[in-house]
């Protein structure tokens, strides 16, 4: 497996260098996203460690850099990417081989940490899940390790949110099990107030998506917020 792929087309933030700091099969994360695309199964973990070198980060992504420019790297990957001890130093290797903006999508359960809250700064777009309006749809959805509450993980985003001087943004995973809580998911996210709003579904056949229709419907919720979803993003890119 390598720790950085691509370059490919983003719908999130454009054209991309991927970055896994977990880098693991299988995955490594603190939840169990019923639409998850790496599978249902996987590492359950809470604490941080270190799953890759910062050296051979910093290598592997040279290589593709040397000959690829890119819009940004996207810190994504097979796992929570903050349950990486050593993201600081992976993220300090590779600011010195490019100037373009660094990203991460993470579902916010760690936000709330003081570790995970100075390693914010180092990121010019953070991109966080909400799927969810209340602890029975976030132990349906997302399936938590137990010491994780939607509580706590909720006044965490809204810290990060009130706190940051980069763009957060908030995706929603829409699909057939939470679909019926839109208005109440889209009240929530108006009130937290993110820069941007990512609407996104299942691309797999084994958790129902929704239409083109159906999602680009939803966009009518957020009316006034700077909203995208997948559909939009990727008919762009071809």
């Amino acid at each position: 497996m390598k720790t950085v792929y691509g370059p490919y087309r983003s719908w999130r933030l454009g054209y991309a260098l991927g970055v896994d700091p977990i880098c693991r099969q299988p995955k490594v994360c603190n939840l169990k996203c019923v639409y998850c695309r790496l599978g249902c199964g996987g590492i359950m973990v809470t604490e941080r460690g270190r799953f890759v070198d910062e050296d051979r980060v910093k290598e592997e992504a040279k290589e593709i850099l040397d000959k690829e420019k890119v819009d940004v790297l996207e810190f994504r990957g097979t796992g929570e990417p903050f349950l990486a001890k050593n993201l600081h130093e992976i993220v300090r290797a590779l600011r010195g081989l490019t100037d373009v903006p660094f990203g991460i999508v993470t579902n916010g359960t760690m936000l709330g940490r003081d570790d995970v809250r100075k390693e914010l700064k180092d990121f010019d777009v953070i991109v966080v899940k909400l799927d969810a309006v209340d602890e029975d749809g976030f132990r349906r959805t997302n399936r938590p390790h137990h010491s994780i509450t939607f509580e706590r993980t909720l006044a965490a985003i809204r810290d990060t949110i009130a706190e940051s001087k980069g763009d957060v943004i908030i995706q929603v995973m829409f699909y057939k099990g939470n679909v019926a809580l839109a208005d109440r998911i889209s009240e929530l996210v108006r009130d937290i107030g993110p820069s941007k709003v990512f609407l996104s579904t299942p691309q797999c056949p084994e958790i129902p998506g929704l239409s083109k229709k159906e999602l680009t419907d939803l966009v009518e919720l957020f009316s006034g917020m700077d909203v995208r979803t997948i559909y939009t993003e990727c008919a762009k890119e071809r």
